[in-house]
């Protein structure tokens, strides 16, 4: 929507099953991800694809990513990562907005989408083991202020999905 309202946008899809990539009508291809650019080994830049919308482009992902987890995890500054692989393309002014979809996890690749953006849109199933997870999400852009992580993350809002009007904890 975005993008159609004239937006330039970029989509990065971090999550290892790869949903926001295949919804766009892109194959998962192997080596097609930010993996190597989150290793240090390449440049973000060249895993940017077109997608059928105008003004939208992605940054695929692929199986290969469920590997960066621990990979990271290894690497000196492993929460800096993904920021460190966004400077240029931020600096470049090419788009004007970046929208990172991120594991439904807590874990490094998450982590790293916290540490280098300004807003976090939690999408939200309307049920009750998920609503547990808001406050841990809150807890957690806690510790990224306090730890100096990311001082700027804001939490934008929560998207309620798949609500079911006819059942009382939807309503709640």
């Amino acid at each position: 929507c975005l993008a159609a309202l004239g937006q330039r946008v970029l989509l990065l899809d971090l999550d290892p099953q790869a949903n926001a990539t295949s919804g766009l009508g892109l194959e998962k291809t192997e080596g097609g991800s930010a993996y190597r650019a989150l290793l240090g080994e390449e440049v973000l830049t060249l895993r940017i694809k077109p997608t059928a919308c105008e003004n939208l482009s992605i940054i695929p992902s692929e199986l290969d990513m469920c590997g960066a987890d621990v990979e990271l995890a290894r690497l000196p500054d492993h929460l800096q990562r993904l920021a460190q692989a966004l400077t240029p393309l931020r600096e470049s002014g090419q788009f004007d907005l970046l929208i990172v979809d991120c594991p439904p996890s807590l874990g490094v690749l998450t982590l790293n989408a916290f540490a280098a953006t300004d807003y976090l849109l939690v999408p939200l199933q309307c049920e009750y083991y998920a609503l547990e997870g808001i406050s841990m999400i809150t807890r957690l852009l806690r510790q990224l202020h306090d730890s100096g992580t990311n001082a700027r993350l804001t939490l934008l809002g929560v998207l309620m999905t798949m609500f079911d009007g006819r059942t009382r904890l939807s309503q709640q």
